[in-house]
């Protein structure tokens, strides 16, 4: 039997037109970059079209778009590069952070830093008054996502960017959530830093895109990660993957063209499935489905359920119980606990995310095997 493909927060399956660029990209520019022979002019050019189409898709100058190996190594040297060694200084962030966001400020802890987390309501988010109250003398960075990839609260980020600015403050943006489904403009949402990957976006594994503001990175450069050969304009060294990034470049055009009306039909397959789940089946909805949430995603708790064996049960669908960061270590959802769930609700939560090329069957077909799954197991009979 097919499986149906749920987990789109995790990852999302490469667009066709992308895995047609990237193939012609590997027989035809896989000449270095770098090199000054016409095959690696080449192949420039078409990293550079493709970091002007990125460019274009966020609000950004072509100067301020770098390539890295995805928002993990974004967000590590977007933080790390603003809060250098040495240089005691604070951190302001959120509760419910990427792991890449709130592990990096960990590390800063280690070395001498101080970082504040903000506690976020039972939606998930922070207000601009929380951050401003945050602020110190010290402080060199705020970094706060677009969307989160749990319970799709998108956060008030202009607002908070309006807050940064007055007080002369960076603020890092973690946007891999929300650029696929928001329209996304570095100017309107006032970010110095912003953070995504391209897998996320139907796009290549292993490529991902930081911005950084030429405001910023006049006044104080970031610190690199990696030392070598001086690519991506001295930021970030190492050979460029071009063929990664051409897939990039044409996931975006696709997304361009496409966003707003995908993000319609999503969220109709969202209501469809969870229609189709109530028929059948208790639920306790643990994310928002209206304005200020992902148009795409669901995040949802069974009484008396274990998740973990639901997801064992249901065969033919993909979804998950959370980040797919944290379920190798099987730790209960730092995002769920941030936002006041009990442990039992947290133990019975499922993380359901709609994508570019599921169907309305699908969306039916996932919802009556779920239910399927929580009505056979011995402990689901209690009313959510």
């Amino acid at each position: 039997m097919a499986t149906i493909y749920l987990d789109h927060q995790a990852t999302t399956p490469a667009d066709p037109a992308v895995v047609e660029a990237m193939t012609f990209a590997a027989t035809h520019h896989f000449a270095n970059p770098s090199s000054p022979h016409a095959a690696g002019i080449r192949a420039f050019r078409e990293v550079e079209r493709a970091r002007g189409a990125v460019a274009r898709l966020v609000g950004a100058g072509r100067s301020e778009i770098y390539f890295t190996s995805g928002a993990t190594e974004g967000n590590n040297l977007a933080i790390k590069g603003v809060v250098r060694p040495g240089e005691r200084r604070h951190v302001v962030t959120t509760a419910v952070e990427h792991k890449s966001v709130l592990d990096t400020c960990r590390s800063l802890t280690a070395a001498g830093h101080e970082v504040t987390v903000l506690p976020v309501d039972t939606a998930g988010r922070v207000t601009a008054r929380q951050v401003a109250a945050a602020l110190r003398p010290d402080t060199a960075l705020v970094s706060v996502m677009l969307a989160n990839n749990e319970v799709s609260t998108v956060q008030p980020v202009a607002e908070i960017g309006a807050v940064t600015r007055a007080a002369g403050v960076p603020l890092h943006c973690d946007a891999t959530q929300g650029v696929g489904s928001l329209p996304v403009d570095v100017r309107e949402l006032g970010v110095d830093l912003l953070t995504f990957s391209g897998h996320k976006i139907y796009g290549p594994k292993g490529i991902g895109v930081l911005y950084v503001s030429n405001r910023l990175a006049d006044r104080a450069p970031l610190l690199p990660l990696l030392h070598g050969g001086g690519q991506e304009r001295g930021l970030r060294a190492g050979t460029v993957n071009t063929a990664a990034v051409i897939g990039l470049g044409a996931a975006v055009a696709v997304l361009a063209e496409r966003r707003a009306e995908e993000a319609v039909r999503l969220a109709g397959l969202r209501e469809l499935f969870l229609s189709e789940l109530a028929e059948r089946v208790p639920y306790t909805l643990n994310s928002g489905t209206g304005p200020g949430f992902l148009p795409h995603a669901v995040n949802l708790s069974f009484a008396g359920a274990d998740a973990q064996q639901l997801l064992l049960e249901v065969t033919d669908i993909a979804v998950s119980t959370g980040s797919a960061c944290n379920s190798s270590a099987q730790e209960p959802s730092h995002v769920l606990r941030a936002i006041g769930l009990s442990p039992e609700r947290i133990r019975g939560s499922i993380r359901i995310g709609f994508g570019r090329f599921t169907t309305e069957q699908e969306a039916r077909q996932a919802a009556r095997s779920l239910a399927k799954a929580v009505v056979g197991a011995p402990t689901a009979a209690r009313p959510a």
